[in-house]
């Protein structure tokens, strides 16, 4: 390898391994082997490449979705812009070698490359927080193609020996988002073994990655251990969240393998035990049953009561009133405000039914077998609570972090 080559091959080793102290301190050093000439191109090249470990290091701080500053005398700030910015200055810099026999044009080339892959992340992440701001459903067959398309855009770009490093770990980025955006996917078609798969996949790369990182410790007595980035350490988020759904949505067929301690054990361990959830509320405010159940009709005029499976049910049965449910289930044309359940008490059984969309076909059902106002607080609680959590909306949403 190359004295050039390798030089940028080890600053973005660091880069790639969180070490950005490392990285600026590499930079320093070679800046100080360039000759004390006017500024030229390497010279400006080494400026970019300190700016570069700034923006990288905020990127994985979840500084990409932060208010974005405009005036007439203020430009925008956000990272997004920054790496606007930092595609002309590489364009001035390949500008200034053009007419000398130097690498330096390829660097900025493949390091342009990079650039624009790094923008395309932070415009799907923008993209996410929207959606789950918006407070409808998330389309994840649109969030899959536009990592698909992030991926195959990028197959063939930044492929320069030096950059290997950080290839490698937005590879990781990309897969752990495609898994996990699919496992998604996967869930509301209550596929089994393609969710477990798409789950384990996700956890494998994690951990590879985490496996590329060597992080700069802080001098603070005991704890020298510096935390993982905040951008990983949401992906983690969000795969435990995933995993907690498949265990309700499968929490039937994962028991079946077990014996109920060791189900109520393993489900304790989780970042949302939803079942026990189920069981609380139904006990504590005597509720005939909680049930979550699914629709995948075809287009029929006619409601076909059998499309309706219960994914999960407590108790563990399907109560008498199945079809009453399933009737006004098939009656609610629209279900406009998420969280916000549908209270309908039946003088006919004197029972009160409240249900919520949880995603598409997919719904959360109480029954009560005594009158309930649909200004019962805590009933509504819960319904926002279980199917926000579900829809992993707080994980979304918290993209955004307004303390940066």
């Amino acid at each position: 390898m190359e004295k050039e080559d390798e030089f940028l091959f080890n600053y973005f080793t660091y880069i790639s391994q969180l070490s950005f102290d490392k990285a600026k301190e590499h930079v320093l050093q070679e800046k100080e082997r360039v000759p004390k000439t006017p500024v030229g191109p390497r010279t400006m090249f080494l400026n970019f490449l300190q700016q570069l470990a700034l923006a990288e290091k905020s990127y994985m701080e979840l500084g990409f979705l932060q208010n974005k500053q405009k005036s007439f005398l203020r430009k925008d700030n956000s990272l997004r812009a920054v790496f606007e910015y930092m595609k002309n200055d590489l364009k001035k810099i390949e500008d200034g070698c053009k007419n000398s026999k130097t690498e330096l044009q390829g660097y900025c080339q493949n390091i342009t490359q990079f650039v624009y892959a790094r923008i395309s992340l932070i415009d799907l992440y923008e993209k996410l927080y929207n959606m789950a701001m918006s407070n409808k459903h998330i389309v994840y067959i649109d969030l899959i193609n536009q990592v698909e398309t992030i991926t195959q855009n990028n197959n063939y770009t930044f492929t320069n020996i030096c950059m290997t490093p950080i290839r490698v770990v937005f590879s990781f980025e990309c897969e752990v988002l495609q898994q996990l955006f699919k496992a998604m996917y996967e869930l509301q078609r209550l596929q089994f073994l393609p969710s477990l798969a798409l789950i384990h996949g996700a956890h494998t790369r994690l951990i590879a990655w985490e496996g590329k990182m060597q992080r700069e410790t802080w001098k603070l007595g005991f704890l020298k251990n510096n935390p993982l980035p905040a951008l990983f350490l949401w992906l983690q988020k969000l795969r435990g969240a995933i995993l907690s759904k498949f265990s309700l949505y499968f929490h039937d067929t994962l028991a079946n393998q077990t014996t109920p301690t060791d189900m109520r054990h393993l489900c304790s361990k989780l970042q949302h035990d939803y079942y026990q959830k189920m069981v609380s509320f139904q006990r504590k405010h005597d509720a005939a049953c909680v049930i979550l159940l699914s629709d995948f009709k075809v287009d029929s005029y006619i409601a076909d009561y059998d499309s309706f499976p219960i994914i999960v049910s407590y108790p563990p049965r399907s109560p008498p009133q199945l079809e009453t449910i399933l009737r006004m289930i098939s009656e609610t044309v629209d279900f406009p405000i998420l969280n916000k359940p549908i209270t309908k008490f039946s003088s006919q059984d004197q029972c009160t039914y409240c249900f919520a969309m949880v995603e598409p076909n997919i719904y959360l059902v109480i029954l009560f077998e005594s009158k309930k106002s649909d200004k019962d607080s805590y009933i509504g609680n819960f319904i926002n609570e279980f199917c926000t959590n579900l829809r992993c909306t707080k994980i979304y949403v918290s993209l955004k972090n307004s303390a940066k």
